[in-house]
């Protein structure tokens, strides 16, 4: 039996069980993939530019990531543009991660490893070909950047995009 995008994200077989079991919470994610989903969904609330001062741009700032600010800003406004259907990403303080959001999280683990490939057909099944490109660049910069962070989100060796849907 397959499972869902969420269940795969919050039940990796090499990863601690933490947080509060409940399927599909967040609170069980390593901090990688809460960094980012975290990033997502701020960026959803804002909805503009993060600029000096707001939660977006201090949050990459304390994590040493401002540089690839604008990059996470440039894909997110791809997905959200470009995007075949409207993509569902949760309020800040959500308890659940939507189908979506583990999605993304997974593509970035895929930029990260390294995957490109896969990457960016999955980009071109969920978006327009000009905004998969630029969505694809950009998430890149973004996933190198947290794996120079010490964030890592490549699936386990053997497992090229195993959290993908």
């Amino acid at each position: 039996m397959e499972s869902s995008s969420e269940q795969r994200l919050n039940h990796s077989p090499n990863r601690l069980t933490t947080g509060c079991g409940r399927p599909g919470c967040p609170c069980g994610l390593p901090i990688s993939e809460r960094f980012v989903l975290w990033a997502m969904r701020q960026w959803q609330h804002e909805r503009a530019l993060p600029v000096e001062g707001s939660p977006l741009h201090e949050g990459f700032k304390l994590a040493g990531l401002i540089e690839v600010l604008p990059d996470f800003a440039i894909a997110m406004d791809a997905f959200l543009f470009g995007a075949r259907r409207a993509i569902d990403i949760h309020l800040p303080t959500c308890a659940m991660v939507s189908r979506d959001e583990a999605t993304l999280v997974a593509l970035c683990g895929l930029a990260q490893s390294d995957h490109d490939g896969p990457m960016m057909a999955s980009l071109e099944l969920l978006m327009a070909p000009t905004a998969s490109r630029v969505a694809g660049i950009r998430l890149k910069a973004f996933a190198t950047a947290l794996a120079q962070a010490g964030l890592h989100l490549a699936p386990a060796p053997g497992e090229p995009g195993a959290r993908l849907n």
